[in-house]
């Protein structure tokens, strides 16, 4: 499949998007990122964090169009996901392929998906349809009102998701009322657009990475109203009622907590997922919480720590629970 070859215009860039971020103090520093564009600071921002590079000649390849494959690189490195030798979709077209581990992980993740055969086409451009539909599912943007796009067909498969973007402000469009779904989006205006997603609310989403590692490590849905993920010994299909771990990536709903984490056994099989989740949260502290945590001897009550700027609390008294506050500024 071939998608019209759009450069991106000065009406285009002025209008494709929308949001103010935080400012990023940068260390990288590619030769062909002009000072002073719009999307720099989101460009030092991922590649920063190692989450996107350049062509190892000292040029990110500004202007150049995004593959499919590279985006799937960029979403992988950014929730750490990995592909765990999943099968679960074998693709024709990327046996061999530089980014064929990335390529299975974000798929496994229900990020990215194939063409409704048995390709992948890890080497196409990326559409702005096919963007809008990543950054939704990888952020988990919300419908929050309706847009004034008049150039997506009735119907189309993309429609609900260029919906999120834009009533989050990911994207205003291309000017006069027009979306650009069928356009090729660049490398710079993807950096672009993720870092609006990651910053949506003006502060980074921390959720959607704890999801997303959750989901790597075994971790299913449950609760679609709460959000909660399940870890369960007999398999992804097996019943919620005996699942050993809960995760409720988004606290009390706004309150004091952050995220919570519920423990119902002591089973050695949640030695590993438990210390992954535990040092996404906790960056320095998180093997100082696991070895609190795998305590055989933990006393049954409930104790409050300050561990990496936040309040983490374990809860004992009935049954185990983690309790991780917001991060102090």
């Amino acid at each position: 499949m071939k998608f019209k070859n759009v450069i991106a215009t000065g009406l285009i860039a002025a209008t494709l998007f929308g949001a103010t971020n935080p400012t990023h103090a940068q260390t990288k520093h590619f030769n062909d990122v002009p000072q002073g564009h719009w999307s720099e600071e989101s460009i030092y921002y991922l590649a920063d964090k190692d989450v996107i590079s350049g062509y190892g000649n000292g040029n990110f390849g500004f202007g150049d169009k995004v593959t499919r494959g590279q985006v799937s690189a960029i979403i992988s490195r950014y929730y750490g996901l990995r592909d765990d030798n999943y099968y679960g979709k074998n693709f024709a077209d990327i046996k061999g392929h530089m980014f064929e581990s990335n390529i299975k992980a974000v798929v496994h993740a229900g990020f990215m998906s194939g063409d409704n055969t048995d390709k992948f086409r890890p080497d196409d451009t990326l559409t702005r349809y096919e963007m809008a539909v990543i950054l939704q599912k990888a952020f988990r943007l919300e419908v929050k009102e309706n847009m004034p796009f008049n150039d997506i067909p009735r119907g189309h498969w993309a429609t609900d998701y260029i919906r999120a973007l834009y009533s989050n402000g990911i994207t205003s469009g291309v000017g006069q009322n027009q979306y650009g779904g069928q356009y090729s989006v660049t490398r710079e205006q993807f950096a672009k657009f993720m870092y609006n997603s990651i910053f949506i609310h003006g502060k980074e989403d921390r959720s959607s990475e704890l999801i997303n590692l959750a989901k790597s490590l075994g971790f299913v849905d449950r609760d679609a109203e709460y959000g909660t993920l399940g870890y369960n010994l007999h398999g992804k299909k097996a019943d919620p009622l005996s699942d050993i771990i809960t995760i409720f990536p988004y606290g009390n709903g706004g309150g004091y907590w952050d995220s919570i984490i519920f423990i119902e056994s002591r089973d050695s099989a949640i030695n590993e997922p438990i210390k992954a989740l535990f040092n996404q949260l906790l960056p320095t502290k998180g093997d100082y919480l696991y070895s609190i945590v795998n305590n055989p001897n933990l006393p049954k009550i409930r104790q409050t720590f300050e561990l990496d700027g936040r309040a983490v609390q374990v809860n004992n008294t009935y049954k185990l629970s983690i309790s991780f506050g917001k991060v102090k500024k």
